[in-house]
């Protein structure tokens, strides 16, 4: 079951995972329905280039369902495997055959962009951006921001309570432009990743004080908007979801403890409508599921975790609905819930995952597979993999009953996200990056 999203509401047709038969149509306009037809369902086969451009993968639904894991490997399996210069938690991305990440090296106070060749692992190029180095939560580092890609360059932010920076490169490691954004305060550090709808960055930099969301021409880095957005002594770490096609308003998708979700014209940066719905701090993306968008809250202790299932409003003149809520535990914090076959995955901090029906919130399963979670789950073909903190990738059938498929070691730290496209699996940890040739569909 995939999700579309119109400039007044949030629809869905079910199909199945292959051959695309079609199963259940509500009623919709014309140009929502070649919305979901002719776009967002591109988002199965992991962007029509098969690419992996943002933090999640194409469109930040964590689909590679083209793709298929074996049924197991070793460590001496890998195609190959690389060290990286300094450590940090971003999640790598895939584009043209090349794999982009980042890392500091807190000591010699520098961040680093890197360039490997997605079928050798060869560094390509590397480019060092010298900068303050200063306290952040010991779950994140001076380089957990993803960078973005598209076709025309590389986007990334990197920042310290004094300033933001955001970068943009050439696929070749040439600097194109560089912007100020202003200082970033977060107890936990900084953390952020761009998103990009059309030739617009979004920058969301929610932070304890006020802060702002910003539109960014990608091609000048000169500013093409700023809203302005309040403080609520929690920043907020979520990467936004946009949610675009020809023929549709678009809408950016956002969350924080300040504002809830909501949604932003990508166009203008007005507010479309926005439902102040969480509690605690923001650090999952939201995620849309059938005819909800989904977005969680929480805190380190798990206690009082929260997940919000929320209808968007119809038409300008409605409200959002509230759906259902999941409390406490079951609601993740960090890992980004997976949505998939009108199943959503609650992928714990803790290491209890639970399926849950995604239009409803009547729980499937729930069972603990063990270990502690910052990574967020992905879909390949219809495997769900997730990585724990201290390197376990789980395997899990995507399925209305629980069943573990496979379990390997990394054997080192890991928070970042796995990413896939072109038949290659890449997976970071804190200084290394592996990656495995696999099947296609």
């Amino acid at each position: 079951m995939r999700c579309a999203l119109s400039s007044s509401a949030c629809r869905c047709i079910e199909f199945k995972t292959r051959g695309f038969a079609l199963m259940k149509l509500h009623p919709l306009s014309l140009f929502l329905t070649l919305w979901i037809v002719l776009g967002h369902s591109a988002a199965l086969h992991a962007d029509t280039h098969d690419q992996w451009p943002r933090f999640r993968g194409s469109k930040g639904a964590g689909y590679a369902s083209t793709e298929v894991l074996p049924s197991s490997w070793t460590n001496d399996e890998w195609t190959w495997q690389a060290d990286i210069p300094g450590i940090g938690h971003s999640s790598p991305i895939i584009w043209d055959g090349k794999v982009f990440l980042t890392s500091a090296n807190e000591e010699q106070k520098v961040r680093r962009l890197l360039c490997h060749e997605l079928h050798t692992g060869k560094l390509l190029w590397q480019q060092d951006f010298p900068g303050n180095i200063e306290r952040h939560h010991k779950q994140n580092s001076s380089a957990s921001g993803s960078v973005t890609v598209n076709s025309d360059g590389i986007y990334w932010l990197w920042g310290t309570s004094q300033n933001v920076r955001l970068e943009s490169l050439t696929h070749d490691g040439t600097r194109r432009w560089g912007i100020d954004l202003g200082p970033f305060i977060g107890h936990h550090g900084f953390g952020s990743s761009p998103v990009i709808w059309k030739d617009t960055l979004i920058v969301q930099l929610e932070q304890d004080t006020e802060g702002t969301v910003v539109g960014i021409d990608t091609k000048t880095g000169k500013t093409r908007w700023r809203l302005a957005r309040d403080g609520a002594d929690k920043a907020a770490y979520s990467t936004p979801l946009v949610l675009a096609h020809t023929g549709s308003e678009a809408q950016v998708i956002c969350t924080s403890k300040a504002h809830g979700l909501y949604a932003i014209n990508p166009q203008t940066g007005t507010v479309l409508w926005e439902n102040k719905c969480f509690p605690l701090r923001t650090v999952s993306s939201p995620v849309c599921a059938g005819n909800l968008l989904i977005g969680t809250c929480g805190s380190g202790g798990g206690g009082s975790n929260l997940l919000v299932a929320l209808k968007p409003p119809e038409t300008k003149d409605d409200a959002s609905e509230i759906v259902y809520e999941i409390p406490r535990s079951t609601a993740p914090y960090v890992p980004t819930p997976l949505f998939s076959n009108g199943r959503l995955y609650l992928w714990g901090d803790k290491g209890v995952v639970t399926c849950i029906h995604a239009a409803r919130g009547d729980i499937i399963w729930k069972e603990r597979v063990g270990g502690n979670f910052s990574s967020s789950p992905i879909l390949i073909g219809d495997e769900i993999l997730n990585i724990s903190s201290d390197g376990e990738m789980v395997t899990l059938v995507d399925g209305e009953e629980f069943q573990v498929l496979g379990r390997r070691d990394v054997d080192e730290e890991c928070r970042a996200t796995p990413a896939v496209a072109k038949g290659f699996l890449v997976v970071r940890t804190q200084s290394r990056l592996f990656c495995l040739k696999i099947s296609k569909l």
